[in-house]
Order: structure tokens, then sequence, then C-alpha cells
């Protein structure tokens, strides 16, 4: 199977979708890839495994439009509504010693994880790709493999199609699609370490790829449904920090006028060490992720399961669980209230290890991670000269690769 196009984009994340957007309207024609089966790269909203939960995200969520003047200008362009981060009421926090500790209404932006001024997209921030890009411009579950730039007017790419799960089909003819130009617009490391470039990228561009950590990389999210707002009807704010559990910090979630979107939701940033905690949780059955969650939940707020909308105890045999954390995320329900887990650190494509080792670490923004190499360039925020590892970020590195392949286009030309 073969495909011919003008510019051919690798990754259907944030950065991607821009850069089709911007293509497509100098006339461009753009084939968009992603190995995964589903647009968004690391924009993952949880409604999109279960359409049961309020739109929380699992991947990035926050925009600053104070400070973020082109996500802003994005968001507006694309109609998509906002909503701030609820800062109303007390907050929790639970440390170390077993104590918890009320912090007063009016100090919820000091102990935020995102701080002050943010805004969510309404419905999940992957909406903003889906919304930019054209869904017959998108090849999902199609990994690139190989990338030929021998010949300068005609780059071939070797492409092989995904299982569900994230492998190889073995059994697939591989697909060449040609192009003029491509954009790498996937987290650095993960392209260096899974495509064979022809001939070798300069080495120092190479091991900067290497290099740099994809943003976030060792993170986690969970996020738990519930059929009633309960921390904004006893005044809190729903932020809380934790000492103790898996789950670091708390916020609400969801995406509704009122804080309720489809379902009142939290979420929380599961760090490395939380990861390893959960891991032994679920190792043996991944139900005992619910239990779990809502027993920190019930520590870290000082409230009962009766008062989140569920008994106090659930026969394990009515959790019933689906997906895995390192794909688009674990799902763990009792029918009333869910819990959902996403793990950043075991998901292949955004986390790829091998042995090659480098002795340094590249900075975001690195003039080697910006530079094109022929018909080869390079976008994704942590190409980002300017707030990388933000969305803006993102757009920002869209527009700059954009610019670069019209004019290099045109120079073909």
């Amino acid at each position: 199977m073969m495909s011919t196009v003008d510019v051919c984009v690798i990754g259907a994340g944030l950065s991607g979708a821009c850069i089709a957007r911007n293509l497509a309207s100098h006339n461009k024609s753009v084939l968009v890839l992603d190995a995964r089966n589903r647009v968004g790269g690391r924009l993952l909203t949880a409604a999109a495994a279960n359409a049961d939960l309020g739109g929380a995200d699992f991947g990035g969520a926050w925009i600053w439009p104070r400070s973020e003047p082109n996500m802003a200008n994005l968001l507006q362009n694309l109609n998509l509504q906002t909503v701030p981060m609820h800062m109303d009421g007390i907050s929790m926090a639970y440390i170390a010693n077993g104590k918890r500790h009320v912090i007063p209404d009016g100090q919820a932006e000091m102990y935020a994880a995102c701080g002050g001024g943010a805004i969510r997209v309404c419905g999940g921030a992957s909406r903003v790709v889906s919304e930019l890009l054209e869904p017959h411009s998108v090849r999902l579950g199609m990994r690139a493999t190989e990338i030929d730039y021998n010949d300068k007017k005609e780059v071939k790419i070797k492409c092989i199609k995904m299982t569900d799960k994230n492998n190889a089909n073995k059994n697939d003819t591989p697909t060449i699609i040609k192009c003029q130009a491509v954009v790498l617009a996937a987290p650095p490391k993960v392209l260096a370490r899974t495509i064979t470039f022809l001939p070798n990228l300069p080495k120092q561009k190479t091991e900067s790829m290497i290099a740099t950590p994809t943003w976030m990389q060792e993170y986690g999210k969970v996020a738990v449904s519930f059929p009633t707002n309960w921390w904004r009807q006893q005044r809190m704010s729903g932020i809380s920090i934790d000492h103790v559990g898996a789950v670091a910090t708390w916020w609400e979630a969801c995406s509704g006028s009122e804080g309720d979107g489809n379902l009142p939701t939290l979420a929380g940033f599961v760090t490395e060490q939380g990861a390893a905690m959960l891991r032994k949780v679920i190792c043996d059955d991944s139900s005992y992720l619910f239990e779990f969650i809502i027993e920190s939940l019930k520590r870290v707020y000082g409230v009962d399961a009766n008062a989140m909308g569920t008994l106090e105890s659930v026969a394990s045999n009515e959790i019933k669980a689906q997906g895995s954390s390192e794909q688009d995320g674990l799902i763990v329900t009792n029918g009333v209230i869910t819990v959902s887990y996403k793990s950043w650190l075991e998901d292949d494509l955004t986390n790829a290890k091998d042995d090659t080792v480098v002795d340094f670490t590249c900075d975001y923004g690195d003039r080697d991670l910006q530079s094109s190499v022929e018909p080869l360039f390079f976008a994704g925020t942590e190409t980002s000269a300017g707030a990388h590892g933000h969305m803006e970020g993102a757009v920002i590195a869209a527009e700059r690769a954009a610019t670069e392949v019209v004019e290099y286009l045109s120079n073909c030309t």
C-alpha cells in the first residue's frame, strides 16, 4: 500500500494537529500518522475511555490565558468553552505524621498544582485536537519505523500497523508513504529510539533527542467520578495534598458550569513513587485499585464513603475493571463511582527506553531539538523555547515548524 502527499506529520497530538491545519491553509496535502488508535497524543480525556466520566484529563489539562496567548486565541478560534479552576472553600493536607490539616478558604491557590489563573477545556483538552484535525487526513494505529530521505526530492516512510495493545501487527505488509517533507511531532527520545533514519541523523541531533526527557514522563493521573459533587456541598475546594498516599495532590477536574460536567470528578497526580505503590496494588487484581483510591480519599478529605455516594463496603464481585494503565487508562467501577488511572511512566509511546546511554540531559527548546535536517522538521512541546511542556509550547513549536516547511517547499518548487 502506498500514498503520496506533500507533507507527512508523525504524531497526532496538539503540535501535529496545529501543523496539519496550518499547512492545509497553505494548500498543502497533509497526512498525519500516529501509532496510537486515537488522536490527542498526551492530551487524553477520561471521557474518551468512559463516557460516564466528567471530562477529566489524564494528560495536559491546564491553560493560563493571561500568559499563554496562543492557546487563548486557538480556543477562541475553535469556539471551545472553558471552565476556571474551582478554588472556593477549604482545602486539605494530609502529612507524613498521619495528621490532616484544614487549609482555610482563600488559600487554595497556594496549594493547587496549577497555581492561580488556570482554566480547562469543557469536555476535556483532547477536544482541541479533535477540532483541529480533519478525519480523512489522519491514519491511526500506524507506526513509522523507517524514514529514507536519501532522495532529497522524495522521502519514503515505512509504517507498520499496530494492534489495539500498541504492538506491531507482524502479519501486515508495511505501508510506504511518499512525501516531500516530514514533520516529526512526537517526544524526541521516542522518535530517536523507534525510527531508523536513512541516512542517520547527525550524531549531535540524535544524542540531543535521546537526552531529552519527555515532559512529565514519570507521572500519571487518577480520576474519580461521583454521583454528586460532595466536596462543594461540604464547602471544600476539592484541592488537597497527600504526603502518604499514591496520589500526591487532588483537584476538581469536571467541566460543567456548576462543577459537575457529565459527572462530578476529582483528579490527581501520581508520581513515580506513587506509580510503584499502585503497581503493587493492582498486580494481582486490577479491581483492587477501587478500594485503595476510595480509602485514600476518605483519609485525606475526612469523609466516609456514604458522603461520596456509595456504601461503606462494596462486594468485590460488584467491581468491574477494564483497560490498562499503560494504554488509555485502567477503569474500575462499582456502577456508581468510577476510578480511572493512566500511567505515562509505563506508556512506551511516551517514555520509550533502550540501552542507548548519553552523558548529558538536553534542555527543552535546545537548538539541536529544533533544527531541521534537510526535508525533516521537528516540533512538539519539548522543542519549544517558550512554555515547553505546556499546550502553549506545542502550539509555538507547530507555528515555527509549519513556517519552516512552507519555506522549504517553496524553495523546492
